[in-house]
């Protein structure tokens, strides 16, 4: 492993970058691995970085993520993904094997993890966490784009009956525990949250999951709120480009583009009580610690609309008026949710905004194509078979959607060097 040299390219509206920047933040890796974060909206030809000043990231260079598939495979053919793991000094993706990734930080980054840095993927747990993981997977986190994108009644009712055949095993599971594998966060956990946390603001209603809210689930509802205010979790949270992302871009499900006010997000740091299951959220670790206010992500609002902004730095000006604007609402509302958090007196540190990090790092140097450290191979993402993946994916909105039932090749499946 080499710090310094690779870049973890995310973004704050994915559920499946989601993961591996609580992960890097979860483990201490700032320092090691670097952050780009692209805008939360984008279209065929891939994500962006419109949010940085010129709109270009300013580590790689590049004004869309597209560039670094094709810097590694000509003409890419299939979705261009977040998370990916760029090379710095050549310009190409390693990979964005997302699963894979988080798994990496844990076991090949380990000499590069801070101090107290919790167990994610405990030996003794894995078997069960792999069992749990496949299950969310293919039920949870894969369930409600199924029913979103269903393309006529039977599909969405088997795939809705499915979702929640899945979240009752998960209220039943978390009703007796705290965590979802052992007693503190592991792996399983971290997979869950992203999905959660969308929920009530974009699945209930954008996918039509809706039976229920997670706020009127006990269990989960406790949960939800328990690891939101542990740091890793709310604090790489941000629901202004979390909304604008699904509502903006799926236009086939959103016509008219319109990006909702609610929910109201206070709920998410009033007492959960779920000490009283017991458990120890980092084990014999201890908590990422917090960061300055004015580092601090951009977060959710707790009003109905954003207060006044203070002048466009110089810096925005480069970027379109509408980025500067998200840009605003977003840090904002962050704002606005950490005021209502100090005076609630909650501790929920929030996580550096490092997307103009000079870190450069380097997640897997393999050999390939007669270079002495190259990549390994892309994995190639695919999207859901049947007519709606055929439909949907010529306007490239199921980017995040895997194939039902089964995750990316696993480590076993990387070539590395001997």
């Amino acid at each position: 492993m080499e710090p310094g040299r690779y870049r973890l390219v995310a973004a704050r509206a994915c559920p499946w970058a989601h993961r591996t920047v609580i992960v890097r933040r979860l483990l201490g890796l700032e320092g090691a691995i670097s952050l780009g974060l692209a805008a939360p909206t984008h279209d065929k030809r891939s994500w962006n970085f419109e949010l940085d000043p010129d709109g270009v990231d300013p580590v790689l260079g590049i004004e869309r993520l597209q560039q670094a598939y094709f810097a590694r495979v000509p003409d890419y053919p299939r979705g261009i993904t977040v998370p990916a793991i760029v090379d710095v000094p050549t310009g190409e993706v390693v990979t964005n094997n997302f699963p894979q990734i988080t798994l990496d930080f844990s076991s090949e980054w380990r000499d590069y993890q801070r101090e107290g840095a919790p167990d994610l993927y405990p030996e003794a747990l894995r078997e069960e966490i792999d069992t749990v993981n496949k299950r969310v997977y293919t039920e949870v986190n894969n369930g409600v784009y199924r029913c979103g994108f269903a393309a006529d009644q039977e599909s969405y009712d088997a795939a809705y009956d499915r979702l929640w055949t899945a979240l009752d095993w998960l209220e039943e599971r978390l009703t007796h525990q705290r965590y979802l594998v052992g007693d503190t966060i592991t792996e399983a956990d971290v997979r869950l949250f992203p999905t959660l946390v969308r929920f009530d603001a974009v699945y209930h209603g954008h996918f039509k999951c809706n039976r229920a809210k997670i706020t009127e689930m006990p269990a989960l509802w406790g949960y939800l709120r328990d690891l939101f205010q542990t740091p890793g979790f709310g604090d790489t949270t941000d629901f202004v480009q979390i909304k604008e992302h699904y509502y903006v871009v799926h236009h086939e499900v959103n016509p008219t583009g319109i990006v909702p006010k609610g929910p109201a997000l206070e709920g998410l740091l009033t007492p959960h009580g779920r000490e009283a299951l017991g458990g120890r959220p980092f084990g014999d670790g201890t908590p990422p610690a917090p960061s300055p206010r004015a580092s601090r992500s951009p977060r959710a609002t707790t009003r109905s609309t954003p207060r006044t902004t203070g002048p466009t730095p110089a810096a925005e000006t480069s970027r379109p008026p509408h980025r500067v604007a998200l840009a605003q609402r977003s840090h904002q509302e962050g704002q606005d949710l950490a005021d209502l958090r100090e005076h609630q007196r909650a501790d929920v540190p929030t996580a550096p905004e490092d997307s103009r990090c000079r870190h450069r790092t380097h997640v897997l140097a393999l050999r390939g194509r007669g270079r002495a450290q190259a990549v390994p191979p892309v994995w190639f993402h695919q999207h859901l078979k049947a007519a709606v993946a055929d439909r949907t994916r010529q306007r490239h909105h199921l980017d995040h959607v895997r194939p039902t039932g089964q995750e990316p090749p696993g480590r076993h499946d990387h070539r590395r060097p001997t």
